[in-house]
């Protein structure tokens, strides 16, 4: 019967209008919530019944239904905050977290984080944050995501490197070209300033975190005529010597556990530079001792100093490398970083030989001298960088990256399912998950010291809420006309 039809029609009317504010209602709701998106209505009429009409069928609705509510995800805007913990996504992608206790994965727009009774990085009800290990010395992210510790964190110590990876000593300075030759001959086991021609110093680490002074000298070799041919009584071309310094890492006797106050040289090495200045190499060495020999009447000559001999350099760290027993215990490999060098036969060579040591006149000039490693030390404080890396401020000095925000995105997002407390949850709608880190395709960047805000437009609701109002109101006269009109019919009979 049509009119019974237009009481259902009415009625699903009302019920959708009414859930339809219930949508607008929670939009307003959570205006203020940090992260949230607003909802969307969809609607959908029903299937309709076919009624006869001259020969044919006509089709009349039965009425509405709500098709799917979905999130848009339009940009919020940027809220400034104090503290370091909070953060806010600009772009695509959202938080991932875990529920500590079950491991469900959820995903959130809301970075309003805090810690946990562990020291994790949470949101308020203790989902833990994930995040991507990253190296200390290549700042690369590695391995799978998990929760990131922050409070309770130590930075254990780390010893100055090998030179792989540009750890190690590093030095870039000016040597003077008008040098005099030091005619004092070098006792590595007593090392004097009178030996070479200029140093200069940095500090070192150990395994244990304990510093030291490590020093690298440098003196000038004379320079060597070509040879002669015996044959033409003419110089052989490149057989001369020009432009070589030598150089020496030198540390004070205690930090070798010999006798404090005396240097020692535990190494050294070469310098080649062009006639103009630039470093062509810097060459490992090794020190040599010099047998005393046999005396024209068969008396034992004593034994010579010691001699500097060439050393290869290591390839996979490409620098000279010095075994260094601090504290008289098990050596540990220096590295030396003095420049890269460059070959002035080759034009195509990108190499500059101007990025470490040089050799040009004027006076002594340290540019750099540095080296890795570092003590022990507790966090203090946290920072977040725009491609999601946490670095710790440690009270020994020194700053760490601790672990790096990893982001989540979907094919639809708004097909996500809202679990409350500002969580999202996978569903088969949503489509193909992708985690990757921030800045990266399609993912955006971390603000730090943000919140997004909501991007409900308050105005955008109240309109929706009068639309919604007067569809109600509508529907509901359907309901009640058609009440009528029924009473009228059965009055009708009477």
């Amino acid at each position: 019967m049509a009119l019974l039809g237009s009481l259902a029609t009415g009625a699903s009317g009302v019920k959708t209008q009414g859930k339809s504010m219930q949508v607008i209602g929670n939009n307003i709701a959570n205006v203020n919530t940090f992260g949230f998106k607003r909802n969307n209505v969809a609607f959908e009429d029903l299937m309709g019944n076919q009624y006869p009409q001259g020969g044919s069928f006509t089709q009349v609705s039965n009425g509405v239904k709500i098709g799917s509510v979905e999130m848009e995800f339009s940009q919020g805007a940027f809220e400034t905050t104090a503290l370091a913990t909070d953060m806010a996504i600009g772009g695509g992608g959202f938080f991932t977290v875990i529920d500590p206790a079950t491991g469900a994965e959820a995903y959130t727009r809301n970075g309003q984080f805090s810690y946990d009774v562990e020291g994790f990085l949470s949101t308020a009800r203790g989902m833990r944050v994930q995040a991507l290990e990253v190296d200390r010395n290549t700042g690369e992210s590695k391995g799978l995501p998990g929760s990131l510790k922050v409070l309770g964190l130590v930075d254990p110590p780390s010893a100055s490197g090998n030179g792989a990876n540009g750890t190690g000593v590093r030095v870039a300075a000016n040597l003077d070209a008008n040098a005099s030759v030091k005619d004092v001959p070098v006792d590595p086991t007593n090392m004097l300033d009178t030996m070479y021609n200029f140093a200069t110093s940095t500090t070192v680490y150990d395994p244990y975190g304990n510093t030291h002074t490590a020093t690298i000298a440098f003196r000038k070799r004379p320079d060597l005529p070509e040879q002669v041919d015996a044959a033409t009584g003419l110089p052989i071309p490149g057989t001369g010597v020009r432009n070589q310094w030598e150089y020496y890492m030198m540390l004070d006797g205690a930090s070798l556990g010999q006798v404090p106050g005396t240097q020692i040289a535990v190494g050294g090495g070469f310098l080649q530079f062009t006639d103009d200045g630039k470093l062509i190499a810097a060459t490992s060495g090794s020190f040599e001792a010099q047998p005393g020999g046999t005396g024209p009447d068969g008396q034992p000559l004593p034994a010579g100093p010691p001699r500097l001999v060439p050393q290869p350099v290591d390839p996979a760290s490409g620098v000279p490398q010095f075994a260094v027993p601090f504290n008289g215990e098990e050596p540990i490999i220096l590295g030396v970083h003095l420049g890269d060098g460059f070959n002035p036969d080759d034009p195509t060579d990108p190499r500059t030989g101007l990025d470490g040591i040089t050799q040009f006149a004027g006076r002594y000039n340290v540019l750099r001298t540095s080296a890795d490693g570092n003590p022990s030390g507790s966090l203090d404080n946290i920072y977040v960088e725009s491609d999601g890396t946490v670095t710790g401020v440690f009270d020994s000095g020194y700053t760490r990256p601790i672990g790096r925000i990893v982001l989540t995105k979907f094919d639809n997002s708004g097909k996500l399912a809202q679990i409350g407390d500002n969580l999202l949850q996978e569903t088969l709608g949503s489509g193909k998950k992708v985690t990757g880190e921030p800045g990266t395709a399609g993912f955006g960047e971390v603000r730090s010291m943000s919140l997004e805000q909501s991007n409900v437009d308050l105005s955008q609701e109240f309109v929706k809420m009068i639309e919604s109002q007067r569809a109600f109101q509508a529907n509901a006269k359907t309901v009640s006309t058609s009440d009528e009109m029924i009473s009228d019919l059965i009055n009708m009979k009477r």
